[in-house]
């Protein structure tokens, strides 16, 4: 795997986190609008639907990039990083309560991840 492949799959992994955490946020504020008609319709009409949207979209496409460089054994694992970056995106960025259990399980992907780069 060289180095730019490396950097794309990266970037599939934060495309992801991002989208994943920004369609969370998008619900969330779209929740609390008073006087709306749901909170679904409100998210899908915010730009947080559109920055998940865009996201998603440029993560399938390098996703589709990465997958005809490296075999999806090496590749695929490393989406596991998402596992471990949506929750510390969450706890800093939507102040969600991450446990003790949690911070050691993502430890523990991260380690993984390492283990089946290498």
């Amino acid at each position: 795997m060289n180095i730019l492949t490396w950097l794309l799959l990266m970037l599939v992994v934060l495309f992801g986190t991002t989208a994943n955490v920004s369609l969370k946020y998008g619900l969330q504020i779209s929740s609390s609008i008073k006087g709306a008609n749901t909170s679904i319709s409100n998210l899908l009409l915010s730009r947080y639907f559109l920055i998940w949207f865009i996201c998603y979209t440029l993560m399938t496409i390098l996703w589709l990039y990465v997958l005809r460089t490296i075999p999806l054994s090496q590749a695929f694992p490393v989406l596991g990083l998402m596992y471990a970056l949506i929750p510390v995106a969450s706890h800093y960025l939507l102040k969600e309560q991450v446990m003790f259990s949690q911070w050691l399980g993502i430890s523990i992907i991260i380690t993984g991840v390492i283990l089946v780069v290498n």
